[in-house]
């Protein structure tokens, strides 16, 4: 989804809504708080879900598959911090 985010053709609602969960995700205000058992953690896995479900139905079909083939280019290279510490070794 971070590809998503940056492509150029990806739906405006779907970058906005694709902020707006991560910043869900990152904020201490729930609708159910945490410390409720079970029901705290839940509210925050669906809502996150179904906006990623929602995004992936707003974003075209081609751009997905751009997105994927950047993500696995990245993943074959590693990670920066992967690198970093395959370096050190040597």
């Amino acid at each position: 989804m971070w590809f998503a985010v940056k492509h150029p053709n990806t739906p405006l609602l779907a970058k906005v809504i694709l902020i707006g969960i991560i910043i869900y995700a990152l904020t201490p205000i729930d609708l159910i708080p945490d410390f409720i058992p079970v029901l705290g953690m839940v509210d925050d896995i669906v809502i996150i879900l179904l906006g990623l479900w929602i995004v992936r139905r707003l974003i075209p079909k081609q751009v997905l598959l751009d997105c994927k083939r950047k993500a696995h280019e990245q993943d074959q290279k590693g990670s920066i911090l992967s690198r970093l510490l395959k370096n050190q070794g040597n």
